[in-house]
């Protein structure tokens, strides 16, 4: 027998079979949760504890990458980075998930605090790579830039 319970948005009068949200108020998926790429955020080489990308990225990079436009300069966030971003997105381009630069050599995996983080994927197709204590480009004071990402290659 199906177990119905209330839909989660609160005043809805639905009901769910085991409970979740009716089909109005059920929440458009992200890339991250559905699909193929859940495979590729979920696993071990991405978010892995000791091996992961996304882990080395933050620990490379532990101030927020992106620059606020301050007095006509670029001037660095200053939270912590909490999570990482691709700058090209995993689902227009799969075949940059892992790497940290893209085939122009501008960073494509970028640590962010929780608030530079964008809302909506396509919101840092525009943001430009830049150097922090630089004047912001003319004509461009509402753009948006971000540090290059620090990535220290050791040969032993």
């Amino acid at each position: 027998m199906p177990r119905l319970m209330p839909c989660r948005k609160g005043g809805c009068p639905e009901n769910v079979d085991g409970g979740g949200y009716c089909a109005k108020h059920r929440p458009e998926t992200t890339d991250r949760t559905t699909g193929p790429l859940r495979t590729l955020y979920h696993s071990r080489g991405w978010q892995g504890q000791r091996t992961g990308l996304a882990l080395a990225v933050r620990q490379r990079n532990p101030v927020c990458q992106k620059l606020h436009v301050e007095g006509g300069r670029l001037v660095r966030c200053r939270h912590a980075s909490a999570l990482v971003h691709h700058m090209h997105g995993a689902r227009l381009r799969p075949d940059l998930f892992f790497s940290v630069y893209d085939e122009n050599g501008k960073s494509n995996l970028v640590a962010l605090c929780k608030a530079c983080h964008p809302e909506h994927r396509d919101e840092t197709r525009e943001w430009r790579e830049m150097r922090e204590g630089n004047s912001v480009p003319p004509g461009e004071g509402r753009g948006q830039f971000f540090v290059r990402t620090e990535w220290e290659v050791r040969v032993a």
